[in-house]
């Protein structure tokens, strides 16, 4: 009896690790890398390093650049009490090489620009300086 119970408790566990989403392929528009989810942000001095993914996280900080120049950024808001809720900011995007500037309807505040420049962009990073 113990012998089935561990065959199957194997069975479940690999069963269930077989099937996760983060083995998922992620699609790459080789024409801008640019396009696509940005998630996991990393904060180094003046940097922020992000990690390409198929979707945005539920409760998380994450941008998506998309085609026709739209972006969301799901984001808390300014304010960072726990709970926080997270919402999804609608925007746009325009580039000129390295320079990025997005345009987000944050709501209380109307429309804000926020300008970046890239630092690095490959098949799984995106690094950007917040430009002052």
């Amino acid at each position: 009896m113990k012998t089935i119970m561990k065959t199957v408790l194997f069975l479940l566990i690999f069963t269930s690790i077989g099937c996760e989403k983060d083995n998922e392929t992620i699609t790459i528009n080789e024409s801008d890398k640019l396009i696509g989810h940005w998630i996991n942000p990393i904060s180094n001095d003046s940097e922020l390093k992000l990690t390409r993914a198929n979707s945005l996280k539920d409760n998380e900080y994450g941008i998506s650049f998309l085609e026709k120049s739209n972006c969301i950024e799901r984001s808390s808001g300014w304010c960072g009490t726990p709970p926080l809720t997270f919402f999804d900011f609608q925007g746009t995007w325009t580039r000129n090489d390295s320079d990025l500037i997005i345009t987000i309807d944050s709501g209380i505040n109307g429309m804000e620009d926020i300008k970046w420049k890239i630092i690095t962009l490959n098949d799984k990073n995106l690094i950007i300086e917040r430009i002052r």
